[in-house]
């Protein structure tokens, strides 16, 4: 393994690891709104600053560090089926960021993708929640959907502002 294949590993557990602490504190925060399933979405900003930092990251850099937050924070919370609702959300959260990322080369594309990523997440978690609830968990959707815009924004918005210039810290992230 090199020194550039070690950094990148190491990098890659410093982000599943920040993206886990920003899980935990999120789940502190008392609900904003009394529908299940609103939250702002703060876990994601590690795995879209990877998505879109560019440089030697890839897609299946940022998917790596979904799911070993998914994993992670399911046996910290002990709430293993959580994996599947997160991870079906977190799936088709990725797959509409990387069609954002791949097609969409402005920096600025972070902001919508970050909306429809966001959806994309609502949408897997019901799919998840139709399989073990019912189907009228989508009863859910217009409120998770405006929800969705809203916590989408603020994602995109942040890390849009993290990656618009690059500093020093960005070129080190992107070079490593």
């Amino acid at each position: 393994m090199t020194e550039r294949n070690i950094r990148k590993l190491v990098m890659s557990a410093l982000f599943a690891a920040i993206s886990l602490t920003l899980f935990l504190v999120e789940a502190m925060i008392p609900p904003i709104v009394p529908i299940p399933g609103v939250k702002i979405g703060l876990a994601y900003l590690p795995v879209m600053l990877v998505m879109f930092v560019g440089g030697n990251w890839k897609i299946y850099d940022a998917v790596l560090i979904l799911f070993v937050r998914v994993v992670l924070s399911a046996l910290i919370s002990g709430n293993l089926v959580s994996v599947y609702f997160s991870a079906l959300g977190g799936l088709l959260s990725v797959i509409v960021m990387s069609v954002m990322k791949l097609t969409v080369r402005q920096k600025w594309a972070v902001i919508p993708a970050g909306v429809f990523s966001a959806t994309a997440h609502n949408v897997g978690q019901l799919t998840a929640a139709m399989t073990v609830y019912s189907v009228t968990v989508w009863a859910y959707l217009p409120y998770l959907l405006i929800s969705a815009v809203l916590t989408g924004l603020f994602s995109g918005f942040v890390i849009y502002q993290l990656i618009r210039k690059d500093t020093k810290i960005i070129k080190n992230i992107k070079n490593i």
